[in-house]
Protein backbone atom coordinates (compact mmCIF):
# COMPACT_ATOMS: atom_id res chain seq x y z
CA UNK A 1 0.00 0.00 0.00
CA UNK A 2 1.52 3.46 -1.18
CA UNK A 3 1.07 6.66 1.25
CA UNK A 4 -1.54 8.02 -0.60
CA UNK A 5 -3.49 4.91 0.28
CA UNK A 6 -1.93 5.12 3.91
CA UNK A 7 -3.15 8.42 4.51
CA UNK A 8 -6.90 7.90 3.14
CA UNK A 9 -6.86 4.95 5.45
CA UNK A 10 -5.81 7.30 8.68
CA UNK A 11 -8.37 9.78 7.09
CA UNK A 12 -11.33 7.32 7.42
CA UNK A 13 -10.59 5.17 10.34
CA UNK A 14 -10.43 9.09 12.10
CA UNK A 15 -13.93 10.16 10.52
CA UNK A 16 -15.57 7.11 10.76
CA UNK A 17 -14.99 7.64 14.75
CA UNK A 18 -15.50 11.35 15.04
CA UNK A 19 -19.11 10.78 13.08
CA UNK A 20 -20.30 7.53 15.13
CA UNK A 21 -18.48 7.95 18.46
CA UNK A 22 -17.55 11.12 18.92
CA UNK A 23 -20.36 13.73 18.29
CA UNK A 24 -23.61 13.78 17.15
CA UNK A 25 -23.77 16.06 14.18
CA UNK A 26 -24.90 13.94 11.26
CA UNK A 27 -22.46 12.67 9.17
CA UNK A 28 -24.28 13.51 5.99
CA UNK A 29 -24.29 16.96 6.13
CA UNK A 30 -27.22 16.18 3.43
CA UNK A 31 -29.25 16.79 6.78
CA UNK A 32 -28.10 20.29 6.75
CA UNK A 33 -29.98 20.94 3.61
CA UNK A 34 -32.66 19.20 4.78
CA UNK A 35 -32.98 21.20 8.00
CA UNK A 36 -32.62 24.58 6.06
CA UNK A 37 -35.35 23.50 3.96
CA UNK A 38 -37.92 22.91 7.45
CA UNK A 39 -36.23 26.04 9.27
CA UNK A 40 -34.77 28.25 7.15
CA UNK A 41 -31.79 28.72 8.96
CA UNK A 42 -28.65 26.86 9.56
CA UNK A 43 -27.01 29.33 11.96
CA UNK A 44 -23.38 28.30 12.67
CA UNK A 45 -23.91 24.97 10.77
CA UNK A 46 -24.02 26.88 7.65
CA UNK A 47 -19.87 27.27 8.06
CA UNK A 48 -19.83 23.40 8.13
CA UNK A 49 -22.00 23.53 4.87
CA UNK A 50 -19.98 26.38 3.39
CA UNK A 51 -16.35 24.30 4.03
CA UNK A 52 -17.72 20.83 2.33
CA UNK A 53 -18.78 22.87 -0.83
CA UNK A 54 -15.78 24.94 -1.50
CA UNK A 55 -13.58 21.42 -0.78
CA UNK A 56 -15.58 19.99 -3.45
CA UNK A 57 -14.96 22.56 -5.54
CA UNK A 58 -11.40 22.58 -5.35
CA UNK A 59 -10.65 19.19 -5.06
CA UNK A 60 -13.94 17.08 -6.38
CA UNK A 61 -15.71 14.55 -3.90
CA UNK A 62 -13.18 14.34 -1.50
CA UNK A 63 -15.89 13.88 1.35
CA UNK A 64 -16.72 10.52 -0.51
CA UNK A 65 -13.42 8.76 -0.83
CA UNK A 66 -11.67 10.50 2.40
CA UNK A 67 -14.52 11.15 4.95
CA UNK A 68 -17.76 9.72 4.41
CA UNK A 69 -18.70 6.53 6.95
CA UNK A 70 -20.71 4.95 4.91
CA UNK A 71 -18.20 5.13 1.77
CA UNK A 72 -16.04 3.53 4.17
CA UNK A 73 -18.41 0.11 5.20
CA UNK A 74 -19.08 -0.31 1.87
CA UNK A 75 -15.34 -0.31 0.70
CA UNK A 76 -14.49 -2.79 3.33
CA UNK A 77 -17.46 -4.85 1.85
CA UNK A 78 -16.16 -4.71 -2.13
CA UNK A 79 -12.48 -5.70 -0.86
CA UNK A 80 -13.41 -8.72 1.28
CA UNK A 81 -14.85 -10.12 -1.35
CA UNK A 82 -11.53 -9.48 -3.31
CA UNK A 83 -9.69 -10.74 -0.83
CA UNK A 84 -11.93 -13.85 -0.14
CA UNK A 85 -11.75 -14.37 -4.24
CA UNK A 86 -8.15 -12.83 -4.65
CA UNK A 87 -9.19 -11.50 -7.95
CA UNK A 88 -7.32 -8.55 -9.21
CA UNK A 89 -9.94 -6.87 -11.20
CA UNK A 90 -12.86 -5.53 -9.61
CA UNK A 91 -16.62 -6.61 -11.11
CA UNK A 92 -18.58 -4.23 -13.08
CA UNK A 93 -22.01 -4.22 -14.26
CA UNK A 94 -23.34 -3.95 -18.26
CA UNK A 95 -22.11 -0.31 -19.22
CA UNK A 96 -25.61 0.65 -20.65
CA UNK A 97 -27.31 -0.14 -17.45
CA UNK A 98 -24.49 1.49 -15.23
CA UNK A 99 -25.19 4.55 -17.21
CA UNK A 100 -28.44 4.78 -16.79
CA UNK A 101 -28.25 4.10 -13.12
CA UNK A 102 -25.82 6.76 -12.53
CA UNK A 103 -29.00 9.08 -12.91
CA UNK A 104 -31.12 7.53 -10.14
CA UNK A 105 -29.05 9.12 -7.46
CA UNK A 106 -30.35 12.44 -8.36
CA UNK A 107 -34.11 11.01 -8.57
CA UNK A 108 -32.97 10.37 -4.87
CA UNK A 109 -31.84 14.00 -4.20
CA UNK A 110 -34.88 15.34 -5.66
CA UNK A 111 -37.38 13.48 -4.30
CA UNK A 112 -35.67 13.83 -0.32
CA UNK A 113 -36.07 17.31 -0.85
CA UNK A 114 -39.64 17.05 -2.06
CA UNK A 115 -40.61 14.89 0.82
CA UNK A 116 -39.19 16.85 3.37
CA UNK A 117 -41.15 20.28 2.13
CA UNK A 118 -44.27 18.61 2.00
CA UNK A 119 -44.01 16.02 4.54
CA UNK A 120 -42.24 18.93 7.06
CA UNK A 121 -39.87 15.84 8.39
CA UNK A 122 -35.85 14.78 7.81
CA UNK A 123 -37.18 12.65 5.06
CA UNK A 124 -33.83 10.73 3.74
CA UNK A 125 -32.23 11.03 7.45
CA UNK A 126 -35.03 8.49 8.35
CA UNK A 127 -34.02 5.97 6.05
CA UNK A 128 -30.09 7.17 5.45
CA UNK A 129 -28.40 3.37 6.17
CA UNK A 130 -26.06 5.26 8.77
CA UNK A 131 -28.60 6.91 10.28
CA UNK A 132 -28.83 3.17 12.46
CA UNK A 133 -25.37 3.72 13.55
CA UNK A 134 -25.55 7.73 14.58
CA UNK A 135 -28.69 7.47 16.91
CA UNK A 136 -30.14 10.48 15.52
CA UNK A 137 -33.20 9.88 12.72
CA UNK A 138 -32.02 5.87 12.27
CA UNK A 139 -35.04 3.27 11.92
CA UNK A 140 -35.16 -0.24 11.56
CA UNK A 141 -35.44 0.40 7.25
CA UNK A 142 -32.37 2.32 8.30
CA UNK A 143 -30.88 -0.51 9.11
CA UNK A 144 -32.27 -2.73 7.19
CA UNK A 145 -31.16 -0.83 4.03
CA UNK A 146 -27.73 -0.60 5.70
CA UNK A 147 -27.06 -4.63 5.45
CA UNK A 148 -28.85 -4.78 2.18
CA UNK A 149 -26.32 -2.55 0.79
CA UNK A 150 -23.13 -4.37 2.26
CA UNK A 151 -24.25 -7.13 0.59
CA UNK A 152 -24.60 -5.53 -2.82
CA UNK A 153 -21.22 -3.50 -2.27
CA UNK A 154 -19.94 -7.70 -1.60
CA UNK A 155 -20.90 -8.16 -5.10
CA UNK A 156 -21.14 -4.82 -7.01
CA UNK A 157 -18.42 -2.24 -5.42
CA UNK A 158 -19.69 0.98 -4.08
CA UNK A 159 -23.18 0.49 -5.38
CA UNK A 160 -25.62 2.86 -3.06
CA UNK A 161 -22.19 5.58 -3.72
CA UNK A 162 -22.98 5.46 -7.53
CA UNK A 163 -26.52 5.29 -7.71
CA UNK A 164 -28.48 6.18 -4.71
CA UNK A 165 -27.20 8.63 -2.18
CA UNK A 166 -28.22 11.94 -2.28
CA UNK A 167 -25.39 13.19 -0.97
CA UNK A 168 -23.21 11.88 -3.38
CA UNK A 169 -25.63 13.54 -6.52
CA UNK A 170 -25.24 17.10 -4.61
CA UNK A 171 -21.54 16.68 -4.47
CA UNK A 172 -21.51 15.67 -8.11
CA UNK A 173 -23.24 18.79 -9.04
CA UNK A 174 -20.25 20.93 -7.74
CA UNK A 175 -17.20 18.41 -8.48
CA UNK A 176 -18.44 18.96 -12.48
CA UNK A 177 -15.23 20.84 -13.13
CA UNK A 178 -13.16 21.40 -10.16
CA UNK A 179 -10.24 23.24 -9.54
CA UNK A 180 -8.25 20.11 -9.21
CA UNK A 181 -8.73 17.07 -11.58
CA UNK A 182 -7.15 13.64 -12.26
CA UNK A 183 -5.92 13.38 -15.49
CA UNK A 184 -3.91 11.08 -17.90
CA UNK A 185 -0.97 12.07 -19.41
CA UNK A 186 0.97 11.07 -22.51
CA UNK A 187 2.65 7.96 -20.64
CA UNK A 188 -0.40 6.36 -20.86
CA UNK A 189 -0.53 3.22 -23.02
CA UNK A 190 -3.95 1.89 -22.50
CA UNK A 191 -3.25 -0.77 -20.16
CA UNK A 192 -6.64 -0.48 -18.15
CA UNK A 193 -4.98 -1.38 -15.25
CA UNK A 194 -6.86 1.95 -13.41
CA UNK A 195 -9.63 0.75 -14.41
CA UNK A 196 -9.52 -2.76 -13.20
CA UNK A 197 -9.19 -1.19 -9.76
CA UNK A 198 -11.94 1.61 -9.85
CA UNK A 199 -14.75 1.38 -7.58
CA UNK A 200 -16.73 3.86 -9.21
CA UNK A 201 -16.47 2.04 -12.48
CA UNK A 202 -14.90 5.29 -14.77
CA UNK A 203 -13.23 4.61 -17.90
CA UNK A 204 -10.49 6.37 -16.71
CA UNK A 205 -8.51 5.43 -20.50
CA UNK A 206 -10.94 7.52 -22.23
CA UNK A 207 -12.09 10.13 -20.70
CA UNK A 208 -12.65 10.95 -16.71
CA UNK A 209 -15.99 11.83 -15.28
CA UNK A 210 -14.43 14.54 -12.73
CA UNK A 211 -18.39 14.43 -11.05
CA UNK A 212 -18.47 10.62 -10.41
CA UNK A 213 -14.83 10.63 -8.83
CA UNK A 214 -14.28 9.93 -5.39
CA UNK A 215 -11.04 11.24 -5.27
CA UNK A 216 -10.04 7.41 -3.94
CA UNK A 217 -6.84 7.31 -5.93
CA UNK A 218 -6.92 3.60 -5.90
CA UNK A 219 -6.32 4.28 -9.93
CA UNK A 220 -3.46 5.99 -9.35
CA UNK A 221 -1.60 3.61 -6.95
CA UNK A 222 -2.53 0.87 -9.84
CA UNK A 223 -0.86 2.66 -12.69
CA UNK A 224 2.61 1.60 -13.13
CA UNK A 225 3.66 4.07 -15.56
CA UNK A 226 3.05 7.15 -13.29
CA UNK A 227 0.31 8.15 -16.19
CA UNK A 228 -2.23 9.54 -13.86
CA UNK A 229 -1.57 12.83 -11.91
CA UNK A 230 -4.32 14.93 -9.87
CA UNK A 231 -3.56 18.97 -10.37
CA UNK A 232 -5.17 21.91 -11.69
CA UNK A 233 -5.19 21.42 -15.91
CA UNK A 234 -3.12 23.71 -17.40
CA UNK A 235 -5.04 23.63 -20.74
Amino acid sequence: MDKIQVLRKISQIFFFIYFIFLTSFCLCFFGLIEKFILKGSLGDLAIKLAIFIILTLLFGRVFCGWMCPLGFLFELSYKLRLKISKKRKLPTINEKIHNKLLYFKYVVLVLSLILTYYLSTYAFCQICPIGFLTNLYGTVISLMILITFLIISFFDPMAFCRYFCPLGAFLSIFSIKPLFQLKTNEKCVKCRLCEFKCPMQIKITEKIDQKECIRCFECKSACRKNAISFKIPLK
